[in-house]
């Protein structure tokens, strides 16, 4: 429940309330629960309050600072958000009336956005820039294609079953039966896909910040299955699927491990004796430890997929601005070219009417 003394310096109005938030800045204000609905809260200090489940719908949140704030299931229907900045700690979980993104969320309804602050932590790396974005992921799509490619030879040793495949390297040429191409490539892959993870981590985190139509566009139509947002909801169920796949790929290598006509009668003897028959380094210790390693990074990578699956948001009135001003700027800019054009015809045709000067013999 609110703190009364909290809500009624809030009722008094803005400038009331940012003054005492500034003189009590270690104090976290407690609005849980209370009914702000149509509450004039422009520019208002709540970064730290605590709002959860408050009633805000048809507030006035503009230029609000929501740093830090709790407004977990909160009932934002009809807010009004242009821009009101949040951060990583700001908890939104379960609100009401808007659309969560990557980077902030959206009420439909005054098409107005609350985003990250554009400043990250001083021991942060992370801020706004599309083309970073796009870098990390063209690096973990280069990988994960790697990776795919090595577990499409363990399914071709599975369908077409040769006795040995020979892959080709600098100095020559390496032949490997089934048993140790699929070790190798479980090697290869526990590998890849760490840096893969690490890849589309620095993706999304920097996707965080991003808060331009542009930057929207140009990550939102990144041509990578695992990081493309999907809208419709049967597209997105597909999307789910393909990329639960796309992320588990390396599961094929379990097929050369297993005894599976021993698994599949139950006969957990044959199973053992398969996996103990295995050379000694390979079955008791590398095997089990990669195999971890390879679900957990597995895992990782369709969880950090999931995170993409949520738009890249922009403020509408923030985006109106901004071309105003490059509206402003680039008139301005065509006036003072006119200006010098005009300047430099004057002087050309002051210098034609100049008498010649004539020499002194």
């Amino acid at each position: 429940m609110a703190d009364r003394k909290h809500l009624e310096i809030l009722v008094e109005g803005t400038a009331i309330w940012n003054k005492w938030r500034a003189e009590n800045p270690l104090l976290q204000p407690d609005l849980t629960g209370a009914n702000l609905k149509g509450f004039d809260l422009r520019e208002a200090d709540l970064g730290g309050a605590r709002l959860n489940r408050a009633q805000l719908d048809g507030a006035d949140l503009a230029s609000a600072d929501l740093r830090g704030a709790d407004l977990s299931e909160a009932d934002l229907n009809g807010v009004q958000l242009s821009k009101s900045t949040i951060d990583i700690n700001t908890r939104y979980d379960g609100i009401k009336g808007c659309d969560i993104g990557v980077n902030g969320f959206y009420s439909p309804a005054t098409d107005s956005a609350a985003l990250m602050r554009l400043d990250p932590p001083g021991n942060s790396m992370q801020g706004s820039n599309a083309e970073a974005v796009i870098e990390s992921l063209k690096h973990a799509r280069k990988l994960h294609t790697f990776s795919m490619i090595l577990a499409g030879i363990g399914l071709l040793f599975i369908v077409i079953r040769p006795k040995s495949i020979t892959l080709p390297y600098l100095a020559g040429s390496f032949k490997f039966d089934d048993l140790s191409y699929a070790f190798m490539a479980a090697m290869l892959s526990t590998g890849l896909l760490s840096l893969v993870a690490t890849f589309i981590d620095s993706a999304l985190q920097g996707a965080r910040y991003l808060n331009d139509r542009r930057s929207a566009m140009t990550v939102g139509h990144f041509p990578w299955v695992l990081s493309k947002y999907e809208h419709d909801p049967v597209i997105r169920r597909q999307s789910k699927q393909l990329r639960f796949f796309m992320s588990f790929h390396p599961m094929v290598y379990l097929y050369f491990f297993v005894k599976w006509d021993s698994l599949l009668r139950g006969d957990w003897a044959g199973v053992v004796s398969h996996y103990q028959e295995l050379p000694v380094i390979l079955g008791e210790w590398l095997l089990p430890v990669f195999y971890l390693l390879l679900l957990s990074h597995c895992r990782n990578i369709f969880t950090l997929s999931e995170g993409f699956q949520k738009p890249i948001l922009f403020d509408t009135l923030t985006e109106r601005d901004r071309r105003s001003d490059m509206e402003r700027l680039a008139q301005a800019v065509e006036t003072q070219a006119n200006e010098i054009a005009e300047l430099t015809r004057l002087m050309r045709s002051e210098k034609k009417d100049e008498p010649p000067i004539k020499s002194s013999s």
